[in-house]
């Protein structure tokens, strides 16, 4: 049976203000929060960045035991795919600078 709803399964802090959120359906998302704690009073204590760390997993991203969350379906929507499917992803990863194009001089 398919889910119905789509649902955070796992999240991990990259850097910043941004997330690796993974979803029930295998897909990934980046999401960068910043746009939304610099706009939504709801998310101004996320400015805090030792706060925005201290993220969990329900259904969903939530803060302070769910006093702050996010609706997932907003995060699929908006967020980034950080690589074709099948290709892994960690903060590892978005630290390393690109390859350079063409030959090295």
């Amino acid at each position: 049976m398919e889910d119905l709803f789509l649902e955070v399964v796992d999240a991990e802090h990259l850097d910043g203000y941004k997330l690796l959120v993974a979803f029930n359906n295998g897909e990934r998302r980046t999401f960068d929060f910043a746009p939304l704690i610099a706009r939504y009073p709801m998310f101004a204590p996320l400015e805090d960045i030792d706060l925005f760390k201290n993220f969990s997993v329900s259904d969903t991203v939530e803060w302070n035991g769910g006093s702050i969350d996010i609706a997932p379906e907003y995060i699929y929507e908006h967020g980034a795919k950080p690589y074709p499917q099948g290709e892994e992803f960690s903060a590892s990863m978005a630290a390393e600078p690109p390859a350079p194009y063409g030959n090295p001089a």
